[in-house]
């Protein structure tokens, strides 16, 4: 009886005694640390922390870019909206109005006031002015004028009679190339008459300054006469059967009238100067 008392005692003391010691507190979390049915998640299939986690099907763009809609073109900040078929020119570039007269060319392009100050022509091997033919005053006998010819009262645009710095004036606004001018007369490159191209060509005007007639002239360095003819035959074409005709060796000379008696052509082919030339003179 006295035993069992004992054991009683004693297994009460052991429970009051394991009551009294303190339990230590377990944090909040690790507690589930302690779970033995818990599942890792792989280290890299975590979301980065500074990175919100994306839901499928979540297309919502970033916080700091704004959304693009289909269609929507409008332009950086700072650049102003084009509108479709709007043509406005662009700040600082104006665009020139229709029938709006062209700028004056810089001054070192316009052409010299009334043309004063002579400017011989620069010194060319094959620019050898030719005589200029003198109008027969007796017509051949039998000749007869063609009534379809047409009347020469003009060459390259300028009427004969023009004054020497409005003809000038006038070969300048139209692009001719001038090659010098002086003594009553003007020198062009280039010039481009009866479909084919001279080299030369000189504006004669008297001793009052009026223009009075033009010669131009091709060469070669070989003895060819396929220019001459051609030539010849558009002249015979619109002036009808030649005025006169001479021929010396290879030197060739044909004149025609122009409709009514206003002007004549001479049509040369001859060799000098080292080389065959092909002028053609008109004349009022």
């Amino acid at each position: 009886m006295k035993t069992t008392t004992l054991r009683k005692n004693l297994t009460m003391a052991i429970l009051i005694a394991a009551l009294a010691v303190p339990v230590p507190m377990v944090s909040q979390t690790h507690r589930g640390n302690d779970r033995p049915n818990r599942i890792e998640r792989p280290a890299g299939n975590r979301p980065a922390p500074d990175r919100p986690t994306r839901r499928p099907g979540n297309n919502r763009p970033a916080p700091d870019r704004p959304a693009q809609r289909p269609g929507n073109n409008r332009p950086a900040p700072g650049r102003p909206a084009q509108r479709p078929g709007n043509n406005r020119p662009v700040p600082g570039h104006p665009q020139q109005r229709p029938n709006r007269p062209a700028p004056a060319p810089p001054r070192h392009q316009r052409p010299p006031h009334n043309w004063h100050r002579p400017v011989p022509p620069p010194a060319r091997r094959y620019r050898v002015p030719r005589p200029m033919p003198h109008r027969p005053r007796v017509l051949p006998r039998g000749y007869r004028p063609y009534v379809h010819a047409p009347a020469i009262r003009s060459i390259l645009g300028i009427t004969f009679g023009t004054l020497y710095g409005s003809a000038l004036d006038y070969l300048f606004n139209n692009g001719y190339a001038i090659d010098g001018y002086a003594d009553n007369t003007i020198y062009l490159s280039d010039v481009i008459l009866l479909n084919q191209s001279w080299p030369f060509a000189s504006l004669y005007c008297n001793a009052n300054g009026q223009f009075t007639s033009a010669q131009f002239s091709y060469y070669s360095s070989y003895n060819n006469l396929n220019r001459y003819n051609l030539i010849y035959n558009l002249l015979c074409n619109s002036y009808g059967t030649p005025l006169s005709l001479s021929a010396s060796g290879i030197a060739r000379r044909v004149m025609w009238y122009g409709g009514g008696g206003t002007g004549y052509v001479t049509l040369e082919f001859d060799y000098y100067d080292g080389s065959y030339h092909t002028v053609l003179s008109v004349s009022r």
